[in-house]
């Protein structure tokens, strides 16, 4: 039988063909050749988009830290971090301790998954009142965030004298090149001034003027803090409508964030509760509100 032979390119491929005496074969064998290139490129196009879509929806969500206060343990926040999640809000990620020298260690999990991650950090020196060092610690926490998660903003919420901490940092550390930038922030019982010596007699840095000199400085109209893009919502606690004190901060204490918090590119909020569950640290541990609170300022947003 007479035969023949011809060879077919599509793209970088190429197929051998033996041409047999019946033309209809030959034809037959094009329209095969024909639809495997076609299915091919579809196909190549069609993982091309799912790689596409996978790496996106695969992009880490801004994660949420949260800050202890002075003498704050593992559990100073498990509260908020848990209960958060069990409501579908968050995913608890990483725990984060940080030595007094500034050394950081992770511990724990941050898929790409997880659905507004929660970050828990811990300070080993839990009695550090000098919150300039303290402000060094969340910058070599960030650090570390930045590099191995590729973490660019970040909201934290602080209890106490953490605050005192955050605010610092922004104020001194946000600037920064490539330093993450903070997005939206939680203060819950804030000592933002001198605080009166027969609440805290152990540490001169609570009732310092440097508390007070750190402050004048964060209301300045050009501060750096002032410059951010931030949105801040202030919680504060009283035992009673009577005294406006939380235990352990005056509520005028607190409320002292209204003066910060007034950049072209901010907004504040201040919820004040009352009662029992308002005290300093039953604020953070077992005030069902606050939860709520936190949860639509940080994970509800229009």
């Amino acid at each position: 039988m007479t035969k023949f032979q011809i060879v077919l390119e599509f793209g970088n491929n190429k197929y051998l063909v033996i041409i047999m005496k019946k033309i209809n074969l030959i034809i037959k064998v094009m329209l095969i050749i024909l639809t495997t290139a076609v299915s091919g490129l579809i196909l190549e196009q069609r993982v091309s988009a799912s790689t596409t879509e996978t790496t996106k929806s695969n992009k880490r969500q801004i994660p949420t830290l949260f800050f202890h206060g002075f003498g704050g343990t593992v559990h100073s926040m498990d509260y908020l971090i848990d209960q958060s999640q069990i409501d579908g809000y968050a995913t608890r990620t990483l725990t984060i301790t940080v030595n007094p020298q500034g050394k950081v260690r992770l511990f724990g999990n941050w898929p790409k998954s997880a659905h507004n991650p929660e970050i828990q950090i811990l300070f080993l020196n839990n009695h550090e009142s000098d919150y300039h060092h303290t402000a060094k610690w969340i910058d070599a926490t960030l650090k570390k965030l930045h590099q191995n998660y590729g973490v660019t903003r970040f909201n934290a919420v602080a209890h106490s004298w953490g605050n005192n901490a955050v605010l610092y940092y922004l104020e001194t550390y946000s600037q920064k090149k490539n330093q993450p930038q903070i997005d939206s922030l939680v203060n819950i019982a804030a000592p933002m001034q001198v605080l009166n010596r027969d609440i805290y007699r152990r540490n001169d840095w609570r009732y310092s003027k440097q508390l007070n000199r750190d402050f004048r400085t964060y209301i300045e109209p050009d501060s750096t803090i002032r410059k951010l893009h931030i949105r801040e919502l202030n919680i504060m606690g009283q035992l009673t409508t009577e005294d406006h004190f939380d235990k352990a901060v005056p509520v005028a204490s607190a409320q002292s964030l209204q003066r910060v918090f007034k950049g072209s590119h901010q907004t504040y909020q201040a919820r004040l509760f009352t009662g029992p569950r308002a005290e300093h640290s039953a604020l953070t541990r077992r005030n069902p509100k606050v939860l709520h609170d936190i949860e639509n300022f940080l994970w509800n947003r229009p």
